[in-house]
């Protein structure tokens, strides 16, 4: 199946979107650039399950219309966050692959850049398919294998001759994203398909030199500093100092967007997954 290759003008569009939201925080609204210009080629309807929903916010951005949701998220704060939103007729605290809802009871799912964090992903994804009626569908975005082996600052650290300080930035890198699942887009799929999902499409996020940018950024946020916290403590202040910043940044993802080449091999995607009926 080919996949769905984004625009430039799609992705700006998303751009202008999130970062309404993270106006301040540019590898988040980066990143979540591409996950909604993705989530325009999507639908879904009916009662939905909102897999790692958060506080909401985002879900409300992408779908303002979606009327019946059931968020899940394990961590209890966060899960709290997401009842008090408004957006949740309900949030279960628990463990995605123990959803205490009856079977076929959804018509929809939704799981934004949360599967790639599941310890037990083959279980998570077969009780998205057990709550799904035949034919639901689940759109969800994911990380592959390239978030890893396009890891710049620990590249760069490594290659100034700091090679124990590079281990340590990317052992607190994957720690922090507590990443366990960054599958090539050929092992996500094999994932849906042992979960008795069929993929309907799958549109790559973050390119190249986008990735590089993103993920140069994040990890940069994410470096711990030696009196407590992250670097991102620092950082924010002054970037939300500017209000020009969330226009300037713009012109930066724009520009990058120009030098892209192969925009099939991508450090996410976001996939359409079906129940069979």
């Amino acid at each position: 199946m080919a996949p769905t290759i984004l625009s430039i003008e799609e992705v700006l569009s998303g751009y202008d979107a999130v970062s309404e939201l993270y106006p301040y925080i540019p590898p988040l609204s980066h990143w979540r650039a591409w996950e909604h210009a993705a989530y325009k080629h999507h639908h879904i309807e009916g009662r939905i399950l909102d897999v790692g929903c958060g506080d909401g916010r985002y879900f409300s951005l992408i779908w303002p219309d979606a009327a019946n949701v059931v968020g899940v998220d394990m961590d209890q704060e966060v899960a709290e966050r997401g009842r008090a939103s408004g957006v949740y007729a309900a949030v279960h605290t628990t463990a995605a692959h123990i959803i205490p809802e009856p079977d076929a009871s959804f018509d929809s799912a939704f799981a934004n850049c949360s599967l790639e964090h599941m310890d037990n992903i083959g279980g998570v994804l077969s009780e998205i398919a057990r709550c799904l009626v035949p034919g639901g569908v689940l759109s969800c975005s994911v990380v592959t294998n390239r978030l890893i082996e396009w890891s710049l600052l620990p590249a760069m650290v490594s290659e100034a001759g700091f090679q124990a300080a590079a281990a340590s930035l990317q052992a607190d890198f994957l720690e922090y994203h507590h990443l366990q699942n960054p599958l090539r887009v050929d092992l996500w799929t094999q994932q849906f398909n042992d979960a008795g999902l069929v993929v309907e499409s799958h549109i790559p996020i973050l390119p190249r030199y986008s990735s590089a940018m993103f993920v140069l950024m994040d990890t940069l946020w994410h470096v711990k500093r030696s009196g407590g916290g992250e670097f991102g403590d620092l950082i924010y202040p002054v970037l939300s100092s500017n209000p020009k910043f969330p226009s300037a940044f713009r012109k930066v993802v724009d520009g990058i967007l120009e030098m892209e080449v192969d925009w099939q091999d991508c450090t996410g995607a976001v996939f359409s997954v079906r129940k069979p009926r």
